[in-house]
């Protein structure tokens, strides 16, 4: 019971750490310039008291006062900066090993298939997009209704076909080229070999996501050298809620499928 009551303590204390310094960063510039003002009002205090003989002691000691008060401040200062690159620091290597441990089986597919043959290799194919999406849904837990989607674009360059979803349960529609050259997002980004991200659906007069059930998505191409294979799709319900990192995770699973895309073909 003891440890227990311990443990509860420590954890309280780390708590209202974080929460201290997370306030203190907040405010550092406001932190900074009463850090300024203090240590400008020790240094008047410290000069008047050599020109006021009758009250030198006093503005000495208060001058004192206000240069302790000016170097807790930016010892307080300095301290929220150091437990905000921490706690970048602990999130980065929490990111990296919650990455490592969701496409860790998409790794391990790919690594099969060199030595299998072709109908071995595009039942691989099929596994390691079903595990990326899994993975990227793990990833994304804290995303209200996340899908992520591997599509595969048919041998006339015309269609968008899923083969492996994970998520919410509408399933993926097919992305089909329009006709007559109209302007369309998919196949652009895809031709382009750029990723796309969109923060709602509904503010772009081009986009047709809005009556699919998600309002926002990132769309990576699945490209190797010039050779276009695809492309992976995370989307949401709600508006803007992908953040930078979400970007970078998705880009990199890409990467892998179209390793996984290039052995299948081969």
């Amino acid at each position: 019971m003891g440890e227990v009551i311990a443990t509860r303590r420590r954890a309280g204390w780390v708590e209202v750490q974080a929460a201290l310094a997370a306030g203190v960063q907040a405010r550092s510039t406001a932190v900074s310039v009463a850090t300024i003002l203090v240590a400008w009002l020790a240094g008047v205090g410290g000069a008047l008291s050599s020109q006021l003989p009758r009250h030198s002691w006093l503005l000495l000691w208060v001058s004192v006062g206000l240069g302790l008060v000016a170097a807790v401040l930016e010892g307080l200062n300095a301290w929220a900066r150091r437990q905000a690159d921490e706690a970048q620091r602990e999130e980065a290597a929490r990111l990296g090993m919650a990455v490592k441990d969701g496409l860790r089986p998409v790794a391990e597919l790919i690594a099969q298939m060199p030595q299998a043959n072709r109908v071995e290799r595009e039942r691989l194919l099929g596994m390691v997009a079903l595990q990326s999406t899994a993975g990227i849904h793990l990833l994304f837990f804290q995303i209200p209704g996340v899908r992520a989607v591997v599509y595969q674009l048919d041998a006339a360059g015309d269609r968008l076909e899923h083969i492996a979803y994970h998520g919410r349960g509408e399933t993926p529609g097919t992305f089909e080229r329009r006709p007559g050259g109209r302007p369309d997002p998919a196949f652009q980004a895809l031709a382009d070999n750029r990723t796309r991200v969109v923060a709602d659906v509904a503010a772009e007069p081009s986009e047709r996501g809005a009556d699919r059930g998600y309002r926002t998505y990132i769309a990576v191409p699945v490209v190797t050298g010039h050779v276009p294979h695809g492309m992976l799709t995370v989307d949401a319900p709600e508006p803007s809620v992908f953040t930078d990192t979400d970007v970078a995770v998705a880009e990199f699973t890409a990467e892998l499928l179209a390793v996984a895309f290039a052995e299948a073909a081969r």
